[in-house]
């Protein structure tokens, strides 16, 4: 399966061309809503019942200069030319893309549509989608979704733009950033702003201190292009602290009131992009947008844990040969990526304190992976959110607390995977993790999806795999 990614192509993915009314859907990878109980309005227009929800709830991305622009819903009867089509995204639960399941603990920013409301666009579509009369429009009495907005405080952006190398197809790439502040500050949302996106896979930005400036200045330009290669992360001998993430299908990012990610004069934020190129090699000037609040204010000090688990993906039935051997995966990743990131699959097994044979139940089509993190990895803390990370054979994902006692919580449970709309989610209320809970990260794959099924091992290409995850926390 060819990389599409990121924002409009991420949406030609996920939401089959609206302007194709008569499209064949797959059917096996929906669950549609149960409607045939729920009352809705007798004879449904257009302009009375369905207009506000679609102004509250589909605007956002559909309308001029956004993700969805392909196919603006601001022309009422463009809405009722596409209507069998939205009828089928909403009905299955597609649209508007939400991926945690109703089991979740409860989340802010929901973008899932009511039961009624669900009922209203299906009976309106069943009617023939009338428009009505336009005089009877009343807005929906509710905000609904919108997109953060990010007061652009400070701007990190290349000077000149890079264009990925030539001989490969996943090139992680770190670019340095000084931060341009005179006193210290927090950084209380973000906006990655990805230059060419059909080229994104991720970014991620760390924050280091000026420690490391010279090995920057060794490696910056020593190719004669911006930046260094990078794998595994920032490339240096400091790892740095994750203070931003971006994925197909993040949007700006507000971090809870009252909480931020402190930065001083003098730190430096280094910025690892992966492009994967199988559609397209172009010049990339990525930024990142970052809103400030000063230092002295009284602000909680954010900080995030990264999780990972292992990766051991067999080949799916019915396909054999030397592709299907773990031995050739660890070698493959090697050749691309060095005998450093070779290592991992048997570094991930050892941490989560697991063998191989803890995984030879596992098969192509349903492939698994978990890993308990345990006091004393966790003092007690505070946590704010959670995100979730696989790549394109990803079926399922969950992060758990305490999941084999009376009173497990599901922090995210994501059961059906799609690598096009990945997010950062933020808990409704904060969580407190004590000294005997246990966080469990758990992934599932199906390796028949790919185009060219071998053994899959943990790997930095967007046809390798992982199960990555991170919490937001109050700094200890």
């Amino acid at each position: 399966m060819k990389y599409l990614a990121l924002c409009f192509l991420v949406l030609v993915c996920a939401l089959p061309a609206l302007a194709h009314g008569d499209e064949e859907h797959d059917e096996d990878e929906t669950k549609a809503v149960a409607i045939g109980d729920i009352a809705v309005p007798d004879n449904p227009t257009y302009h009375k019942h369905v207009r506000p929800i679609i102004e509250a709830s589909c605007n956002a991305c559909h309308s001029a200069g956004q993700i969805a622009a392909y196919s603006p819903f601001d022309n009422p009867e463009d809405v009722a030319w596409a209507a069998e089509d939205i009828r089928f995204h909403v009905v299955n639960g597609i649209m508007p893309p939400w991926m945690p399941s109703p089991e979740n603990l409860p989340l802010k920013h929901d973008r899932r549509l009511s039961a009624t409301e669900i009922a209203t666009i299906a009976a309106w579509v069943d009617a023939g989608a009338p428009l009505g009369d336009p005089g009877d429009y009343e807005p929906a009495p509710t905000e609904g979704f919108s997109f953060a907005e990010i007061r652009a405080d400070l701007t990190l952006q290349l000077d000149e733009a890079y264009t990925p190398a030539e001989d490969v197809l996943d090139d992680y790439r770190c670019f340095a950033f000084d931060l341009d502040i005179d006193s210290p500050q927090f950084i209380t949302g973000y906006e990655f702003i990805p230059d060419v996106r059909e080229m994104a896979h991720h970014g991620i930005a760390y924050l280091l201190d000026s420690e490391v400036d010279g090995e920057i200045d060794a490696l910056d330009f020593a190719d004669g292009r911006p930046g260094w290669s990078c794998y595994g992360g920032a490339g240096l001998s400091d790892r740095g602290d994750m203070i931003a993430t971006w994925t197909p299908g993040t949007f700006g990012i507000r971090f809870p009131q009252g909480a931020g990610y402190r930065i001083k004069p003098g730190q430096i934020v280094v910025l690892q992009m992966h492009y994967n190129l199988w559609t397209t090699r172009r010049p990339d000037q990525t930024r990142i947008v970052m809103q400030l609040e000063p230092g002295d204010t009284e602000l909680a000090e954010l900080m995030t844990l990264p999780l990972t688990a292992p990766v051991e993906i067999p080949c799916p039935s019915g396909v054999e040969g030397s592709q299907c051997e773990r031995e050739n995966a660890i070698k493959r990743i090697a050749d691309r990526f060095g005998e450093t990131q070779s290592e991992i699959p048997d570094k991930r097994l050892k941490r989560c304190r697991q063998s191989l044979e803890d995984y030879s139940e596992n098969t192509g089509e349903n492939a698994r992976t978990f890993c308990d993190y345990p006091s004393p990895f966790f003092k007690p803390l505070t946590v704010y959110g959670v995100l979730g990370h696989m790549h394109e054979l990803g079926r399922s994902f969950r992060m758990e607390l305490n999941p084999d006692g009376d009173e497990s919580l599901l922090l995210l449970d994501i059961p059906r995977w799609d690598f096009h709309w990945q997010d950062s989610y933020q808990f409704a209320e904060p969580l407190k993790i004590n000294f005997a809970d246990v966080l469990r990260m758990s992934c599932a794959w199906d390796n028949s999806l790919s185009d060219d099924p071998r053994y899959v091992v943990w790997g930095e290409g967007t046809s390798d795999e992982m199960c990555f995850g991170t919490v937001m926390a109050l700094k200890q």
